[in-house]
């Protein structure tokens, strides 16, 4: 079975992983332990800006309908 990446895959790849990084940790406070990482949170939410969902449940069920194929 090949692989093929997805257009979302393609698009982060062409933000700098190490600068997002960067960036995050010199804007953002204090987290508690059991937040969702600051990559795997933009990824979620450029999801769903870009599949056109309404709200955070919106979101969080389309996560959910396609956790198979989620590798973030």
């Amino acid at each position: 079975m090949a692989h093929h990446n997805t257009i979302l895959s393609q698009l982060l790849k062409s933000l700098p992983r190490h600068e997002f990084d960067s960036l995050s940790k010199q804007h953002d406070g204090k987290r508690c332990s059991d937040a969702l990482p600051r990559w795997s949170q933009f990824v979620a939410l450029t999801m769903g800006h870009l599949g056109g969902r309404k709200s955070l449940r919106d979101i969080t069920t389309s996560l959910d309908s396609q956790s198979v194929h989620r590798h973030f």
